[in-house]
């Protein structure tokens, strides 16, 4: 019995260890989750006093060179009302890898279900930047 649990130990660590080195993501210490939460979270106070120009200065800058001011404030409010209209949020898990990172952030809106995102970031000299966002499906209701 001790033997097959040994097993099973292992087989499930090497399977997350496999995972985190293929995108070389760990889980972040407390100095880089911080500045993490920290740009996700004055993103989504611009959001909230619908400073889109302030929301924009957060991503990345190959993402601002793709993406003009105009059409990324239509994109967030079209594709991504929930953070359009976000009256708080909780961030949650952060991985990176020094130079980049994901972090899962709760939304939370006045009459809505909370929505999970992933915010992907990339580090952007000493600041963190948002390369992308990505709406996170819950897939233990799934069959």
């Amino acid at each position: 019995m001790k033997t097959r649990a040994l097993l099973v130990l292992m087989l499930l660590v090497s399977s997350v260890t496999w995972s985190w080195g293929a995108d070389d993501l760990k889980p972040s210490d407390v100095r880089i989750k911080d500045a993490l939460r920290a740009v996700v979270d004055a993103q989504l106070n611009a959001f909230r006093r619908d400073d889109y120009a302030g929301a924009y200065v957060f991503s990345d800058t190959e993402f601002r060179h793709q993406c003009p001011l105009d059409r990324f404030e239509r994109m967030v409010r079209i594709g991504y009302p929930a953070i359009a209209h976000s009256t708080s949020a909780r961030c949650g898990l952060a991985f990176d890898n020094g130079d980049e990172a994901t972090v899962n952030v709760r939304v939370f809106s006045d009459g809505r279900e909370p929505v999970d995102y992933q915010y992907t970031l990339r580090r952007d000299g000493e600041i963190w930047r948002i390369t992308g966002v990505t709406l996170l499906k819950d897939q233990t209701t799934e069959v």
